[in-house]
């Protein structure tokens, strides 16, 4: 479960990202990233491009998260993607096909997908 108040929980296929726009300057994730690092968890220890990135937030995919939502019983709001952007240029197109999969074959969740890309 998640403390955001817009959703129920949070889905991390992948994690990471790099700041495209200004709409990127406060992006939590970043901050979120580097603490979680910090912390030694185990998706957050590659680092981005400290111009674009930083400290436990290079692009990484995770596909032993794909299923997750496949043991998920009681219908919920998904936020895919809380620590990453799910259409980041890096994020391989069989990958993305694999989450998009997996959404289709959990049609009792709502998923949630915020994208700075379009």
């Amino acid at each position: 479960m998640t403390t955001i108040e817009w959703t129920e929980q949070t889905w991390n296929p992948t994690t990471g990202c790099d700041r495209i726009s200004p709409g990127c300057d406060n992006c939590y994730a970043l901050t979120m990233a580097k603490r979680l690092k910090g912390m030694g968890s185990a998706k957050y220890q590659t680092d981005g491009d400290p111009r674009t990135s930083g400290p436990g937030f290079a692009l990484s995919t995770h596909a032993d998260t794909l299923t997750e939502p496949l043991h998920w019983k009681k219908p919920r709001k998904v936020f895919v993607n809380s620590m990453s952007d799910l259409f980041h240029a890096r994020v391989p197109r069989d990958f993305l096909a694999q989450v998009f999969a997996v959404m289709a074959a959990t049609p009792q969740h709502t998923y949630q997908i915020l994208t700075k890309r379009p």
